[in-house]
């Protein structure tokens, strides 16, 4: 009878024991550890490209619009887009080269373009509706390497670690031949 009991309180520690660490660790095998990417690691790549997109605020679908610029070691593009769907309603494009593109990843990762941070809720649709969500992406043979975002309603929204926001737009708007002249006039 002894040796009955102790085996049911046994079994049942046991079952308790697993129960609590799987709730207790498994919290922290289910959270996703912040990472840095590396940016200039790509900037001998010819496929990579690197966006920032400043999308603007919720609005009817007729009327968003965002603004997306994408440089690669041979190009550096502005885009207005339009609607949900990020439609290209007009576009810009310039030559670039692998040396500049060095340089400007470089200064990427010096403003931390790659830092990401673990947040609760990663997805950035319906974020900062009467403000705007900029997105910073790093691509490689069309695959996403990278994907964070940030806004401007808060500073603890989002998964882009790297702390200085404003910067990083104005790297990337800095790449843009008479970027406020080809942005004149969107309403964001």
């Amino acid at each position: 009878m002894r040796y009955g009991i102790a085996v049911v309180i046994i079994a049942f520690l046991a079952i308790v024991g697993t129960v609590v660490l799987v709730s207790s660790g498994g919290s922290e095998s289910k959270s996703i550890p912040a990472r840095n990417t590396v940016v200039a690691d790509y900037d001998s790549k010819d496929s990579a490209s690197v966006s920032w997109t400043q999308n603007g605020r919720l609005v009817g679908d007729d009327e968003r619009k965002a603004i997306r610029v994408t440089v690669t070691r041979n190009r550096r593009t502005v885009e207005i887009l339009s609607g949900y769907s990020a439609r290209v309603e007009k576009s810009s494009e310039f030559i670039n080269t692998p040396e500049a593109f060095e340089f400007f990843v470089r200064a990427l990762d010096n403003a931390s373009f790659g830092r990401e941070r673990t947040v609760k809720n990663p997805d950035d649709r319906g974020m900062c509706p009467t403000g705007s969500v900029f997105v910073y992406r790093l691509t490689d043979m069309s695959a996403e390497i990278m994907r964070t975002w940030s806004d401007s309603c808060s500073k603890v929204d989002g998964p882009y670690g790297g702390g200085n926001a404003p910067l990083i737009g104005k790297l990337f708007k800095a790449q843009i031949t008479d970027y406020n002249v080809f942005v004149k006039g969107v309403k964001l």
